[in-house]
């Protein structure tokens, strides 16, 4: 029953309560968890209550105009005297792009964590942990002004447990310091807290595949599996085991190899360079509309990379020339010029752009195989493990059954393989938190 506006009593039917508007205008006060995955050059974030274990994807963020799910790792500075913050994420793009004056956008500061030597002051006169805390803190922010506008409630009044992932190479004492950070940042009161709990990131993406993967059902006791996460910068290819020996099942880490010059940024680095190959004798840092245009030039490339797989070989594609770059200055007149596009093969890009990168996964994935040859199957996950050209060809490596390399029964493209670790990280902290369990470092 409910009560009306002039104090009648109302009965709701069950369908209204089993409806999706009821359930988002219905308090659940039980609480609700959420899982960061912190990368390097995207962030993602996932959250579910505790008493329906519903999934929910945070896709839209400031500024975020297309259509990826997860938000840039960056952050907008003013290189004057105060070094104050701008913004962050797709608005400290947007912002950046606008006027470069007296701005710093900084990026990568994922990767300083790992080098203990480099935690200190970032160009600029900027500290790593400053810049980090500030980011969080945006994150978390925005996660709470998200709840409190879908649900019709306020985050702050609920019990919120978090479960953050982290990469498997990070040591103790960066454990430790990412915490006081997040501490800082207003997220926990203090470390070790009761509602934050710390995951691996393969372990987190494990967790998901093992609960929303049909492939992960087909797996048996002792059987080896892997994890490819394709990430922006870095890619890491960790081999597990599957444990049913308690009667639940489980999995044991084996053994990892990562690379930090594999993934889909790389693949826009390569472009670029693909592209700067080709307007030789144009200078380019001339003036600022080329160097705008060339931008632009280079952001068409991302609809190319995300329907590129095995056939575009034989393709040749064709991007429009932006205003501004000046290409007619070009002398002779090159052979690629159509109209007011340029022509590109399939095989220059494969060539020049996608095998690289892949050839890379590819070392990664032979180096887990030659340790455990008998692979049952192979999940991709992260923003690049959806991508269709890496997905053909860790096939076809599989499809070789190359004794020496070891073989790899199937490779899974992963559902939502960009939220992976993310979701997985929910369903972990779900269990958590409903166990009360002490976090762990």
């Amino acid at each position: 029953m409910d009560v009306s506006k002039d104090g009648r009593i109302v009965k709701i039917s069950e369908r209204a309560r089993n409806s999706i508007d009821w359930r988002r205008r219905t308090p659940k006060k039980t609480g609700i968890v959420v899982g960061i995955d912190f990368g390097n050059t995207f962030t993602g974030v996932s959250y579910s209550h505790m008493n329906d274990g519903e999934m929910i994807d945070v896709v839209k963020w400031p500024k975020h105009l297309n259509a990826y799910a997860k938000v840039p790792t960056v952050s907008l500075y003013k290189t004057t005297d105060e070094k104050s913050f701008v913004d962050w994420g797709s608005a400290a793009i947007t912002s950046y792009k606008r006027s470069k004056n007296d701005r710093v956008l900084v990026r990568d500061y994922k990767l300083h964590l790992f080098d203990q030597g480099a935690r200190g002051r970032l160009e600029h006169s900027l500290y790593l942990t400053d810049v980090f805390t500030q980011y969080i803190r945006s994150i978390h922010k925005y996660i709470l002004d998200e709840v409190n506008k879908s649900h019709g409630f306020s985050a702050e009044s609920i019990p919120m447990h978090y479960c953050i992932t982290v990469p498997e190479a990070w040591t103790l004492p960066t454990r430790e310091l990412v915490l006081r950070c997040y501490v800082e940042a207003g997220v926990i009161l203090q470390t070790p807290a009761p509602n934050m709990t710390v995951i691996t990131e393969a372990e987190a993406a494990a967790t998901y595949c093992r609960e929303h993967c049909a492939e992960f059902e087909t797996l048996r006791d002792g059987n080896v599996f892997m994890i490819c996460d394709g990430g922006g910068l870095t890619t890491h290819v960790t081999a597990f085991r599957v444990d049913d020996s308690l009667g639940v099942r489980q999995f044991v880490r084996l053994s990892s190899s990562h690379a930090e010059d594999c993934g889909s940024d790389v693949l826009d680095q390569k472009f670029k360079e693909l592209m700067l190959r080709r307007l030789e004798g144009l200078d380019v840092d001339a003036k600022p509309q080329r160097q705008k245009a060339l931008e632009t030039l280079v952001e068409g490339f991302v609809e190319i990379k995300c329907q590129f797989d095995s056939s575009s070989r034989d393709e040749t594609k064709h991007l429009p020339i932006p205003m501004g770059l000046d290409v007619k200055e070009l002398d002779p007149t090159p052979s690629w010029l159509e109209d007011e596009y340029m022509s590109l093969s399939g095989q220059e890009l494969c060539d020049a752009v996608f095998e690289p990168v892949v050839g890379r996964i590819e070392e990664l994935v032979r180096e887990q195989s030659k340790k455990h040859p008998d692979c049952a199957c192979m999940f991709l996950v992260g923003g690049f493990g959806s991508n269709k050209y890496l997905h053909r060809r860790l096939m076809t490596l599989s499809e070789k059954k190359n004794p020496s390399d070891g073989v790899i029964q199937k490779v899974v493209m992963v559902h939502k393989a960009e939220l992976a670790v993310a979701r997985g990280a929910v369903i972990y902290g779900l269990k958590s938190a409903a166990q009360q369990s002490r976090p762990f470092l």
